[in-house]
Formats: structure tokens, C-alpha cells, sequence
């Protein structure tokens, strides 16, 4: 196994949803943007408005200096932090996809050099060539999203993979087409708050202002209803039943994770209306600014709800949260093992080089094992990937504070801990506790000794840090 990053003060997830969701942000709107300028410069041609122009020269300035440089720099955040949070999880993704990745970054060079091509061929070619290379950028951009909404369904939804191994049948799984659409709209809706941004920097009597305000007002409310629309009727139908039941499940999709969205969705829809509706002074940069912040609100509890109805996989009905294989997979020239069965009887320290060699399960103070620092290495592998472990993250409470959740059921000593790590299975969000008796055992004093520290005033057995072998 590799060692564990559970993060300090942000949890490693807190840490990789913020970087993923800005992101988000970013590439949606410039995939959106791409094609919302391209449309503004064919009507600036078609229509004889040259003084469109402006709009669309200070549009893609400013996806030049942010969308693409800040964006992608969120993009390879993504790479690093979830090779630090879940390397066997990203390292399943790059062996079944790897050309897929390979193409994606053969249209992101595309994407890359077009905006920087787009931008300083304003005046110097022809307005239909410049045109023409807009929708060059255009196409590529919707590649880029296209490889990746295929690689991030396999995730949730694998579909016929798991009978046959192939990658394209992991990468067109179940979820696909209507992610791909469903995100195609709602990427208009946020583009449009960009556009409003955009035309607001303009001086206040320019044609273009009122212009494009009231285009991005009507492209954004289409984008939007028919984004939500297609995730309420063809995106969910289609989730796994597993997925279903966990969508059900306050434990793990707590209520303020759908306050967030709807927050996002109202908002949005509100501005968008203002937008098309209001007189164009309304549209300030400012409104425009709100109605980002406000968006990447929504898309967070989005983006956090789509990742937690895995639970408790990685990649659903393959490898767990904790990137422990559970199933035994046929592929003909290929096998995949399970590998619960073998840990439990062997015992996961066998398999944890790294903790080991900084100290766990080695000769305490009475020259046995210290059963805290094992205990510690074991919950950190089995339990840090969805809840906090330790005291470097516990400010974060609610389901996620594994110390909180055991003193809430008043489960704050090792005998009464044990018997829960050994019934955890029969939860449907979480797969049975791996290894031995006596490393669950080890795995109960740390976590008692963890309640008895975050919370001094609950009842911890006296003899938990004799126990515990603490230095």
C-alpha cells in the first residue's frame, strides 16, 4: 500500500473538491465561451455589427490571462492532489485510459495554442478565416470535456466493464451521454454569467454592452433548464442502484448538500433574468462576479454529491474508497483478485511498508507492539479517505469527524469501539473493516485514545493511555 495523505486543517477531499470544482469553473466556461464567441462573431458578420467586436476581443483577452493559465494550473492540481490522496484509484484511470488521456491532451494543446492563435489574429486575417479558427477552438475544447466526461463516469457507473475489461465499454458506461449533455447546458448557463461579466467592462454606451447582456441572459436560462432537466430525467435514472440508494442516504448526502445546489440553480436563474429583463446598466461587473461565486457554491455541492454516491468505492463495484480491491474480476487473458479475503487473514500490516517504517507496529516502550501507533496506521488506510482520523483535521464535524460520530453513538471506549469496526458491513455506504481481530483491536484503542483527546468530557475508560503505550 501507499502511505496515507489525509491532509492538515483541509481533509485531503476538502482539498481536492476545491481544486476540482475551480477547475470546473473554469474549463466549463471556456468550452462554453468558445462556442458563445464564435456564435457572437458570425453574427457580428452575418449582421454587418462589427463593433461586437470589442466584446468579443476583451471575451477572449480574458480567457487568455485566466481560463487558460489559472484553469489549467486547477487541472494539474487535480493530477497532483489526487495522486497524494488515492494513487491506486488515479493509477486504475491511466491504465485503462491511457490513450484516452493521450487524446484528451492532443486536443488540449489544440485548445491551448487556438486562444493564443484566436486572440492575436483579431485585425491581422480575414473575419470568416478568424472565424473558421474560432470554431477550430471551439471543437477542440468540447474534446477535452468529452474524454474527460468519460473517464469520470467510468468512476460511478462502469457499466459493461466489469464483465469484460474492455475500455470502451467503460468509457461509454451508462452515465455518459447524459453527463455529456447535461453538462453541455449548464456550461452555457455559467458562461453566460462570464459574458455578463465581460460585456459590464465595456463603457457604459457601447452598442455591445446591451447586445451581448441580453444574449448571454436568453443562451443561459436555455442552457440551464435543459441542464438541470436532463439530470433529473435521464442522468439519474440511469445511476447504478447502488448510487440510488446512497442519494437517499442523509448520512452521507447530508441536506446541505442539495441547499448548495439549489442555491447555485436559483441564483443563476435570477441573474440570468436580470440579465434579459433589466435595463442594461443593471449588468455591473460586480453582478457578474456574484453570479460566479454563487455558481461555483452550486457546483460544489454537485460535484461533492456526484462523488459520494460512489460510496464506498473509488470506482463503483471495483475498488473501495480506500483502494483495497473487493471483487474477484474474469477478463479472460486478464485477472483480477480480491484482495478483502487474502488481508483478512494475513493482516494488513504485512502490506503498509511505509507506516511501518516510520514506526508503527514495531517494539513499543515494553518492547511489544504499540498498539496506538498501529492502530493509527490501520485506521488512517481503512477510514482517512472518508472520514477524519486524526487531530490535524478535526475541526471538520458532522458525518465526516470519525472521533465525533463514535462519541455521538456513545461508542468512546476500545470495547465498545471493536464491535462496531466489526459490524460496520452491514452499512450500505461502507465495506467491512479489513484485516485481522487484532488489528481491528489496534484500530479500537487508537480511535478510543482519538476520542479521548478531541473530547476530554466524554466517559474514556482509565486505563486508555496505559493502553495506548503513549511516549
Amino acid at each position: 500500500m501507499y502511505p496515507v495523505w489525509e491532509g492538515y486543517i483541509l481533509h485531503s477531499a476538502i482539498a481536492i473538491a476545491i481544486i476540482a470544482v475551480a477547475h470546473v469553473i473554469f474549463s466549463h466556461v471556456t468550452v462554453a465561451a468558445t462556442w458563445f464567441n464564435w456564435w457572437v462573431e458570425r453574427k457580428s458578420l452575418v449582421e454587418n455589427k462589427p463593433y461586437l467586436q470589442d466584446y468579443l476581443k476583451a471575451s477572449a483577452l480574458r480567457l487568455l490571462m485566466f481560463a487558460y493559465t489559472i484553469g489549467a494550473m486547477f487541472g494539474v492540481g487535480i493530477w497532483f492532489s489526487v495522486t497524494g490522496s488515492n494513487p491506486r484509484g488515479i493509477s486504475a484511470l491511466i491504465h485503462n485510459f491511457v490513450f484516452y488521456w493521450a487524446s484528451e491532451w492532443f486536443w488540449f494543446i489544440i485548445d491551448v495554442f487556438g486562444i493564443a492563435v484566436y486572440y492575436y489574429t483579431f485585425g491581422r486575417v480575414s473575419p470568416k478565416t478568424h472565424a473558421r479558427i474560432g470554431l477550430i477552438l471551439a471543437l477542440a475544447a468540447s474534446g477535452t470535456l468529452a474524454i474527460i466526461v468519460g473517464i469520470l463516469g467510468f468512476k460511478l457507473s462502469p457499466g459493461a466493464w466489469l464483465q469484460t475489461g474492455l475500455s470502451l465499454d467503460g468509457f461509454y458506461n451508462p452515465t455518459f451521454w447524459p453527463m455529456l449533455f447535461a453538462r453541455f447546458g449548464l456550461m452555457f448557463a455559467l458562461t453566460a454569467l462570464y459574458a455578463i461579466l465581460v460585456a459590464a467592462t465595456l463603457p457604459k454606451d457601447h452598442p455591445a454592452r446591451e447586445e451581448v447582456v441580453r444574449l448571454a441572459g436568453k443562451v443561459g436560462l436555455v442552457g440551464l433548464v435543459v441542464g438541470v432537466a436532463l439530470i433529473f430525467f435521464w442522468y439519474v435514472p440511469q445511476l447504478p442502484e447502488h448510487a440510488k440508494t446512497v442519494l437517499r442516504i442523509p448520512q452521507v448526502i447530508q441536506p446541505v448538500f442539495f441547499a448548495k445546489m439549489l442555491i447555485g440553480v436559483v441564483a443563476t436563474a435570477l441573474i440570468l433574468l436580470l440579465a434579459l429583463l433589466a435595463p442594461p446598466r443593471a449588468a455591473t461587473p460586480a453582478l457578474g462576479f456574484l453570479g460566479l461565486l454563487l455558481a461555483f457554491i452550486g457546483l460544489f455541492g454537485a460535484e461533492r454529491t456526484r462523488e459520494a454516491i460512489r460510496k464506498p468505492d473509488v470506482v463503483l463495484g471495483y475498488m473501495a474508497a480506500n483502494q483495497i480491491i473487493r471483487v474477484d474480476l474474469d477478463f479472460g487473458s486478464r485477472k483480477i483478485h480480491a484482495e478483502a479475503p487474502v488481508l483478512d487473514q494475513e493482516g494488513l500490516l504485512k502490506k503498509l511498508p511505509f507506516a511501518v517504517a516510520k514506526g508503527a507496529a514495531v517494539a513499543g516502550p515494553g518492547g511489544g507492539v504499540d498498539p496506538v501507533e498501529t492502530g493509527r496506521a490501520l485506521v488512517a488506510l481503512q477510514c482517512s479517505s472518508c472520514h477524519t482520523v486524526s487531530k490535524a483535521t478535526a475541526f471538520l464535524g458532522g458525518n465526516r469527524n470519525l472521533a465525533a460520530i463514535l462519541k455521538r453513538r456513545g461508542m468512546t471506549t476500545a470495547d465498545m469501539i471493536e464491535p462496531y469496526l466489526n459490524a460496520i458491513g452491514g452499512f450500505p455506504y461502507m465495506h467491512p473493516v479489513v484485516g485481522t481481530q487484532e488489528e481491528r483491536g489496534y484500530m479500537a484503542r487508537y480511535l478510543e485514545k482519538l476520542v479521548g483527546e478531541l473530547y476530554p468530557e466524554a466517559k474514556v475508560a482509565p486505563n486508555a493511555v496505559a493502553h495506548g503505550g503513549e511516549k
